[in-house]
């Protein structure tokens, strides 16, 4: 018999005050930390070469229209990610010299919700943010003008339960399991994986709340047979679940039964970047510098999950280095191009399209959504 916990433990309030679902579309807003400013560089008095200009050095003999078109270095640079594992990402980033060096002020932000970060990327107060991918096609494909750098994360969602007797998909016929936010990713992945599994959501009893630390509430009272759970929220059961005398385990991890049930490889191009097409257009120096930057991130927090679980703290609501550090080392961080990562992105968006073609704004985006380095 699974054990009732009459309150909810002091992690799960952290995470219920927070109201944060890593990688949806709805996540409530949470107390945010000021902007963390990298360190101020020198600017180099080298001005970037013209690529027109057939390896001429610039002088009062070039064309007045040429000359017009250089571009001053960049003064300042504002990042935003939401309040979870890609945060980190973005925080080392600012402070990395590549990056520091060719803007006078980085800095960086936990976003409260995406309408906030809509509304300041749109009055050019935010160039740069990590978001999960269909949020990036679905923004590109309402109007914002922005690109998908690359992707970072390659799925970070369990189901989880806390039942001995439940150990494959045909356990959970007839279990009642708890997903947060009804129609977005975490729903939608799940159900799609079940599909193929053999189950559909009326051989189950599926129930929606609003938060995934709900959910997590629910498996830890004994009210869900089950529970779909993203980074950091699944880390934070199971060490509650210790602590509690709770049996919480892993059933699934998603991306690894989307590649058994699809014959793919075991990824789903979940969290990525993207930049405002005026700083790509302007300043291709600084987007280099992003990309390298975010691929040094994603090998230096592999290695140090220690000293970037201390970095997520200020940013990930109240959660202890402890579960950031366990939730890094479950979170699959890969840094690769948009362009590389293109094929399993529309696939992966192919499949959402088939239960709900507006999560990602009515259709797979074009060739333009897709940042190339040209």
């Amino acid at each position: 018999m699974r054990r009732r916990v009459s309150a909810i433990p002091r992690l799960i309030a952290c995470l219920l005050a927070a109201g944060l679902l890593f990688g949806c579309a709805r996540p409530s807003a949470p107390a945010q930390p000021g902007p963390s400013t990298a360190p101020t560089a020198q600017q180099g008095t080298q001005e970037p070469g013209n690529p027109d200009s057939g390896g001429q050095q610039p002088g009062a003999s070039e064309p007045a229209d040429e000359l017009s078109e250089a571009v001053e270095p960049l003064a300042s640079l504002q990042m935003q990610a939401p309040a979870a594992p890609p945060s980190i990402l973005l925080a080392h980033l600012a402070a990395q010299e590549r990056l520091t060096s060719q803007v006078s002020e980085v800095s960086f932000q936990a976003f409260a919700t995406l309408d906030q970060l809509r509304a300041d990327m749109v009055k050019g107060q935010v160039q740069v943010a990590a978001v999960p991918t269909y949020v990036a096609a679905n923004l590109y494909q309402k109007g914002l003008p922005v690109k998908l750098l690359n992707v970072t994360v390659w799925g970070h969602l369990s189901v989880l339960t806390a039942d001995p007797d439940i150990n494959g998909w045909e356990d959970l016929r007839g279990k009642t399991v708890y997903i947060p936010f009804k129609g977005d990713s975490p729903d939608l992945i799940f159900q799609i994986v079940a599909r193929e599994a053999g189950l559909t959501e009326d051989d189950m009893s599926l129930a929606y709340v609003s938060a995934a630390p709900e959910a997590l509430q629910m498996l830890m009272a004994g009210k869900a047979d089950a529970a779909v759970l993203p980074e950091p929220v699944a880390s934070a059961a199971i060490i509650q679940g210790k602590q509690n005398g709770v049996p919480v385990r892993e059933l699934f991890e998603l991306r690894q039964e989307w590649g058994r049930v699809t014959g793919r490889e075991p990824v789903i191009p979940q969290i990525g970047t993207i930049a405002v097409t005026e700083l790509i257009d302007e300043h291709p120096e600084v987007i280099a510098a992003i990309q390298e930057g975010l691929r040094e991130s994603v090998q230096w927090i592999k290695a140090n999950p220690a000293e970037a679980a201390a970095i997520g703290e200020p940013y990930l609501n109240g959660l202890k280095a402890q579960v950031i550090e366990s939730s890094l080392g479950r979170t699959p961080f890969d840094f690769v191009p948009a362009a590389e990562a293109r094929e399993e992105i529309e696939f992966f968006f192919t499949k959402l399209a088939e239960l709900s073609p507006e999560i990602i704004g009515g259709g797979l985006p074009d060739d333009a959504f897709y940042y190339t380095g040209e």
